[in-house]
């Protein structure tokens, strides 16, 4: 095989890190140099797991090395940190909570340094961050900034804040994420992401391969949602938008929304959630006239303060839009209201709707 072989096989799998094939060849390759990886990944690529496990003891320096004190979650699950797959780290889930193992001194960016820098994990695919210490103060701030100077092109998917947030692991209003602005021109191949958390900052995104994104929180900033409805995403299909509460920093207004949904630039978005909002009733008034959702098959408006007002507002769209699916669930909405929106789509979901007359006291489900 000719000596520039092994990039060839790399750029295949930089490509596309779910092909089977391409891990196959290159899997072949690594046993003709007598490298036990190319039968670990011969071994996984044929569900053979119990071989594989005693394949990786037997060989556990070379493929874990300084990772192998890591190999669980230090926040009191005890989750595994590295999912393994096609003989390399496929994702890894990284958390610390001192509250619950206050017994690990260490750091979770000397981790991710180690794994970045590590053979196994040359092909990580899917990276979730948690908690980084302290889960009601620490921020993520140096794993982003490690992750925006060295992530592999293999990185399709992030998820930020993988937590329940209604008291179990922390509340969402406490969890700090940090500046995201320079992740972006790391990532370029990213299709998958997550925010999860009630503090971050967007900067300006431009992700040319991105499908899925969703920002969830009790609080967004008004800079955060001015980043999402301007970003620069082509091949986005499903955009999930949790505005929250002023109390929990949401400054954003329904004047920040505006811009998105005039958009005709996102030809392959089908679902969009404009969720946990103060302003349901506004979006629902300007969703009728808006460009964007013409072209939506999935509307969610759940967690927000929709009334029988907004229903009315929202009915109006029923002739123009060709939504497959209307999510109206824990709204302010009456029977009546429910009703009204019956035909803005084939399938109308509204469970536990919130009742509270005063306005004054109407707030987005998830706040704190």
């Amino acid at each position: 095989m000719a000596t520039d072989a092994p990039t060839a096989l790399e750029q295949a799998i930089i490509a596309n890190p779910y092909d089977r094939d391409a891990y196959m060849v290159y899997g072949d390759w690594l046993q003709q140099q007598g490298d036990p990886r190319g039968e670990l990944i011969a071994l996984q690529l044929a569900n053979k797991n119990a071989s594989a496990l005693v394949h990786m003891d037997r060989h556990k320096s070379a493929f874990l090395g300084p990772l192998a004190a890591h190999q669980k979650t230090y926040d009191g699950k005890k989750a595994d940190a590295f999912t393994w797959k096609f003989g390399f780290i496929h994702g890894a889930r990284l958390s610390h909570d001192h509250y619950a193992d206050s017994g690990f001194e260490g750091r979770l960016v000397k981790i991710l340094d180690d794994l970045l820098k590590h053979p196994s994990g040359r092909f990580l695919t899917e990276l979730t961050m948690v908690f980084n210490n302290d889960p009601n103060e620490d921020d993520l701030q140096d794993l982003i900034d490690l992750l925006a100077e060295r992530a592999p092109p293999t990185l399709r998917k992030i998820h930020i804040g993988d937590f329940e947030y209604y008291g179990v692991d922390t509340e969402i209003s406490w969890y700090h994420v940090g500046n995201l602005g320079p992740l972006w021109k790391g990532v370029p191949n990213l299709t998958h992401l997550i925010v999860q958390g009630g503090e971050f900052s967007l900067g300006t995104i431009v992700l040319p391969n991105l499908k899925s994104a969703a920002f969830r929180t009790g609080g967004l900033s008004q800079a955060s949602a001015q980043s999402i409805a301007t970003a620069t995403w082509p091949k986005i299909e499903d955009l999930e938008v949790w505005y929250g509460d002023d109390n929990y920093g949401g400054d954003a207004t329904i004047d920040d929304v505006r811009p998105l949904l005039e958009r005709t630039d996102l030809p392959a978005l089908r679902r969009l959630g404009l969720m946990n909002s103060q302003f349901t009733d506004e979006l629902c008034a300007l969703i009728p006239t808006a460009k964007l959702a013409r072209q939506l098959r999935e509307l969610d408006l759940s967690k927000g303060c929709m009334t029988d007002e907004g229903a009315e507002e929202l009915a109006e769209a029923a002739g123009v839009l060709k939504l497959e699916k209307l999510d109206i669930s824990e709204n302010y909405l009456s029977d009546a209201g429910v009703r009204t929106l019956q035909g803005v789509a084939k399938s109308v979901i509204s469970n536990e709707q919130r009742d509270d007359d005063d306005p004054e006291y109407r707030h987005p489900a998830v706040g704190e």
